[in-house]
């Protein structure tokens, strides 16, 4: 099944993306494009020549650059996406933008605030789109749970508990560096943030963290953090060093509701569970548009995102809400938990 744009494509052309970088994120979104016909992956780049060619000749992408600037100076292409390390996020998308590109970027945005703020300004500068590669925000699981809370099947919300822990990869890859913007809260924490405020429809007031450092790099290996929001507190922990855990759960006053795999469900249909009274509720989500895939929720997020720019519209995640402002929250939330496990005490954030 492939994810349509219109039921009449008519003489559409399929919009052109290129992608910057040639690891392992690369056979995703390979795959991914793969599942959509009104777009084409048409391009890669790498910093190198023969790791460019190589790649392109493995996924069947047609032009291989053997630079970055290559690639965003490549009249043929309209959207970039930005796969490379988080140290390279702001730069790049900055350079895809004012060479006219929309941009694409892969979770998080950036390495801080002022960094986010330098790459919205230059979406609105050139009159481009960019958006915060969070696809599990399209998956229907999420817009049907975020429904469900929305409409008091659990009362009112006392807590969100999110976990995404994992091992790490060998210590030469960037998730070590530190100036590269390493460490699990970047790198899978930011998930675990991004849906505590999706669920509690506000920014946090305060928080705070701690973590165990790797003495050599200084990047955290394993965060634990509370975020006090008006009426209640969230739990966040997320590790480079553990077990594989993914579990997300809203707890209210009349039920609550878990979500095994909220980030990228293995199988399809996808389950969550919703319990009130000490019954339990198993809910399948699935998208009518939306293949019977494990990629389903980046191919949602590519056919969303090419919408945007085709019909010259503000990136938006459902139901309706502002992206570039949920990347600004997202990473002041970041910034807040990293200064608590690094210098100690409470967080408070600006209202």
């Amino acid at each position: 099944m492939l994810i349509r744009y219109s039921d009449h494509m008519g003489d559409v052309v399929p919009l052109r993306y290129g992608i910057l970088g040639t690891g392992w994120m690369l056979a995703k979104y390979a795959e991914v494009f793969r599942l959509l016909d009104d777009v084409a992956l048409i391009a890669v780049a790498s910093r190198s020549t023969e790791r460019s060619r190589a790649a392109a000749a493995q996924h069947g992408i047609a032009t291989a650059h053997p630079s970055y600037e290559a690639l965003v100076a490549d009249p043929n292409i309209d959207v970039v996406i930005n796969a490379l390390h988080n140290g390279l996020h702001c730069e790049w998308t900055v350079r895809a933008l004012e060479a006219g590109k929309h941009v694409l970027c892969e979770k998080p945005l950036a390495c801080s605030s002022s960094e986010v703020e330098r790459m919205f300004a230059a979406a609105h500068k050139h009159r481009r789109w960019l958006l915060e590669g969070f696809m599990y925000r399209f998956h229907p699981q999420m817009i049907e749970a975020k429904r469900r809370v929305k409409a008091g099947d659990i009362g009112r919300i006392v807590l969100i508990r999110s976990t995404r822990t994992a091992y790490g990869r060998p210590h030469d890859n960037p998730r070590y560096w530190r100036d590269a913007g390493g460490g699990a809260l970047m790198d899978i924490g930011c998930y675990c943030l991004n849906f505590m405020r999706y669920f509690a429809d506000a920014e946090p007031r305060s928080v705070e963290a701690q973590a165990r450092f790797d003495e050599k790099t200084g990047v955290d290996f394993t965060l634990s953090g509370t975020l006090r929001f008006d009426n209640f507190s969230a739990q966040v922990v997320c590790s480079m060093e553990a077990e594989p855990s993914y579990a997300s759960e809203i707890i209210g006053t009349e039920g609550k509701l878990l979500i095994p795999h909220p980030w990228l469900p293995p199988t399809q249909p996808v389950e969550f569970y919703v319990t009130r009274r000490g019954q339990t509720e198993t809910v399948r989500a699935e998208s009518p548009i939306a293949p019977q895939h494990m990629l389903a929720p980046f191919a949602l997020e590519v056919h969303h995102f090419t919408r945007f720019v085709r019909e010259n519209r503000r990136p938006a995640f459902p139901p309706d809400l502002d992206a570039e402002r949920d990347s600004r929250g997202n990473m002041r939330a970041i910034e807040a938990l990293m200064k608590s496990a690094r210098e100690g005490g409470v967080v408070n954030l600006p209202g």
